[in-house]
């Protein structure tokens, strides 16, 4: 079977096949059992950044903000954090919406530890395009990184630093998302042959592609995430002139792996 996943410019193929005749293939799981909380972990931290990539493709374009928010007082708690923290994002959605005339879309991740350490508060944060000294005036200057996000159109690479860096406990979601965000769009699954090549549309820019086979179980997925040139270029239209000095951020170079079991 194989679906697609929709998220602006980008789009994700996605193909999982297994044997109806499995005599023969039993899978023994008593030596990978062990491993199987570490795999677990490592597996929801890659769907969380697929899942804040999609977020971040579908509602931001070149041109808007990337910001990292620190506190410049020497000592503060997370609790403390946390209070100043949502005070400015009130102030900064009542100005965005006085501003622009209507509701200000974001999406934030407290940073966390530094290893074994806890790092000092700070918090990711993306927007749509503003003025700087909007948002200095919410918050001390200089303890704002500010940076445009770039053309690219697939911002996985953002998402994936966002939830490296992410505080929270294990199982929890880590980001936080506003209201009025656009959602990813999954088309149904159809029926595919077991070695058919995947179809990529002529304007698609590969980033990512995998391919997994299992030789015990006769498990087989692939996955493709691309971005569409014509899509990306529709869509951003007018906002592309904001991008400033500061926009080489969010692009995730094209990879391909083959992993065999």
């Amino acid at each position: 079977m194989e679906y697609k996943i929709i998220a602006g410019p980008v789009e994700e193929i996605r193909r999982a096949m297994m044997p109806t005749n499995r005599e023969d293939r039993r899978v023994r799981r008593g030596t990978r059992a062990k491993k199987s909380s570490i795999r677990k972990i490592l597996r929801n931290e890659i769907n969380a950044v697929k899942s804040l990539a999609r977020t971040l493709n579908c509602n931001f374009v070149c041109g808007d903000l990337w910001l990292t928010l620190t506190f410049p007082e020497e000592e503060i708690s997370w609790e403390t954090a946390q209070t100043v923290f949502g005070r400015f994002m009130r102030k900064l959605r009542a100005s965005y919406r006085k501003v622009h005339g209507k509701n200000l879309i974001y999406v934030y991740a407290e940073g966390r530890k530094s290893g074994e350490l806890d790092a000092r508060p700070h918090y990711h944060i993306v927007l749509p395009a503003m003025d700087y000294e909007l948002i200095c005036a919410l918050w001390p200057k200089e303890a704002v990184s500010y940076r445009r996000l770039d053309g690219r159109g697939d911002y996985t690479g953002i998402a994936r630093y966002m939830i490296s860096n992410a505080r929270g406990e294990e199982g929890k979601k880590k980001y936080h998302p506003s209201r009025g965000l656009e959602k990813p769009i999954y088309t149904e699954p159809v029926p595919v042959y077991a070695h058919s090549k995947i179809k990529l549309p002529k304007d698609a820019s590969i980033r990512e592609q995998t391919e997994t086979r299992d030789e015990e179980s006769g498990f087989y997925s692939a996955y493709v995430r691309y971005v569409r040139k014509e899509k990306e270029r529709k869509g951003n239209g007018a906002r592309v002139s904001a991008r400033s000095d500061k926009t080489n951020v969010g692009g995730a170079s094209a990879k391909t792996e083959v992993m065999r079991r």
